[in-house]
């Protein structure tokens, strides 16, 4: 039996004052998390699940981190409280250790591919290639790249088969007109680049055994 050494009321005061700093910081997080799904026409727990900005992804989930350990830490003041035994503040300390270790491997993991560049989000490479298909002049879009550089830097390559007809100068006012529709609904999306190709009897008839999504950059992975 381990008696408590200290004032139960301070500690619950000092939880008390903590836990409502912690919430005002989370509902700024969540408030700005839902705005931002909002804009990406997704689900708030999908962004932040997809979404390669670490600093709100970092914030929300440390700070919701951070409210569970306030009531585990005050669960095991008051379990020391009632019994008499320290015990519970103990395992409620391990605890939240625990929890804390838990959201540091899971941002280490959320984030570990934008070490080495992923594609973009199915949805959101969906509309880019609707949006290219749109364009005065586009057949279609035979190759489509997308990468993650960063939070805020999203490179767009690809391989576009211009009708026959297309002169020189409408290709390159659809070049323009891609970069400005583009640029223009997602601020994220900073670099496009098309290459105007040609049909061939191969684009014509696709290899059934070929790769069914080209969208994936290099060393990404495209999400569900």
């Amino acid at each position: 039996m381990h008696e408590h050494s200290g004032d139960y009321l301070v500690s619950y005061v000092v939880l008390a004052v903590s836990f409502v700093i912690e919430s005002v910081s989370l509902a700024r997080a969540a408030r700005q998390v839902r705005a931002e799904s909002r804009r990406w026409r997704t689900t708030p727990r999908r962004y932040l699940r997809l979404t390669a900005d670490t600093t709100v992804k970092a914030v929300f989930l440390e700070d919701s981190a951070a409210l569970i350990g306030l009531v585990l830490a005050a669960a095991g003041v008051a379990l020391s409280e009632l019994t008499g035994d320290e015990l519970y503040d103990g395992i409620a300390s391990i605890l939240i250790g625990v929890l804390l270790l838990v959201v540091a491997v899971t941002l280490a993991l959320r984030n570990l591919s934008l070490l080495v560049g992923r594609s973009v989000p199915a949805r959101l490479r969906q509309e880019i290639d609707r949006e290219l298909t749109d364009l005065p002049a586009v057949r279609r879009v035979d190759t489509l790249l997308t990468m993650q550089l960063g939070p805020a830097d999203i490179l767009v390559a690809a391989k576009v088969d211009f009708d026959d007809a297309a002169t020189g100068a409408q290709i390159e006012a659809a070049a323009d007109a891609a970069e400005r529709r583009l640029t223009g609904r997602y601020p994220e999306i900073r670099y496009v680049f098309l290459d105007p190709t040609r049909a061939t009897a191969r684009d014509a008839h696709p290899d059934p055994a070929g790769p069914a999504d080209a969208g994936g950059a290099p060393g990404g992975t495209e999400p569900d």
